[in-house]
């Protein structure tokens, strides 16, 4: 059975650093290319470039959180299912000593 889980504090504030980054970026190359007069220019080319780093960093990091969160799911239910199989175990071991 699949587990749905509740989005972190973390999760939100990246979402929302995520889209501001978005918008605020675009917003941004777009006035600066407006003011070049429509011209491609070195600047704006390592511009464009770094904003599209930093958007690919955003969602490597959202995409990590994600993997992390999902592996802690599975290690917390691999030790609840350890633990109920070692119970079960002293109690039948407790059955037969008395």
């Amino acid at each position: 059975m699949a587990q749905v889980r509740k989005t972190s504090a973390f999760e939100k504030m990246l979402l929302v650093v995520g889209l501001l980054v978005l918008v605020i970026g675009y917003m941004l190359i777009n006035k600066t290319y407006i003011a070049e007069g429509s011209a491609l220019s070195w600047g704006l080319l390592q511009t464009i470039f770094l904003w599209m780093l930093m958007v690919i960093f955003i969602i490597l990091l959202a995409i990590g959180e994600d993997i992390k969160e999902g592996i802690l799911i599975e290690q917390l239910e691999e030790i609840k299912s350890l633990k109920d199989s070692i119970l079960k175990g002293k109690k039948k071991g407790n059955r037969l000593v008395k």
